[in-house]
């Protein structure tokens, strides 16, 4: 069996993908008690609240063809990447995904407010999945391109949330 890393369903091995957030899958532990305790645990915790930030999808095979900027906010952060939520994934003509092969992802320009620096990087996106009974979009951001300056910040906050420090105090 295969295990998707991310939303931890379990495949056939002649599976690659996971058909439901598009992760590349890993061979399954084989104890499920294992499997269990894995998904309570967390790397990186959520942000006390989410954060906002914006994207813009540049076509893949044309870089001129620019959607408009599209408003959301990010709902979980990870070294590689993060979920995000959106009204839209689709606009001007420029859908977020593309298409599902990695070599035909539209580029996205992603600018996010963390609470002590806004960092911005390119990236892709590896999957989304219609929420609130279609009312928005959440969607995983794969990082791939990010300044050295604004990967100082973003790991500072990976660390915050990491040691608590990011984390609201609990209420009384």
């Amino acid at each position: 069996m295969k295990e998707c890393p991310n939303c931890r369903h379990l495949f056939p091995d002649q599976n690659s993908f996971c058909s439901f957030d598009g992760m590349k899958l890993v061979r399954s532990v084989q104890n499920t008690d294992d499997l269990k305790a894995g998904e309570s645990q967390r790397q990186i915790p959520p942000p006390p609240k989410p954060l906002p930030m914006r994207l813009t999808i540049i076509d893949q095979s044309d870089n001129g063809h620019r959607s408009r900027i599209i408003e959301g906010l990010a709902l979980d952060f990870g070294k590689q990447g993060m979920r995000v939520q959106t009204g839209t994934v689709e606009t001007g003509q420029l859908h977020i995904i593309r298409d599902h092969t990695v070599a035909f992802k539209n580029k996205l320009e992603v600018e996010v407010d963390l609470p002590n620096a806004t960092v911005k990087y390119t990236g892709f996106a590896a999957w989304y999945r219609p929420e609130a009974e279609g009312l928005f979009w959440v969607v995983g951001v794969y990082i791939r391109d990010m300044s050295a300056t604004d990967r100082q910040a973003y790991d500072d906050y990976l660390n915050s949330l990491t040691s608590g420090v990011g984390q609201s105090a609990p209420a009384k």
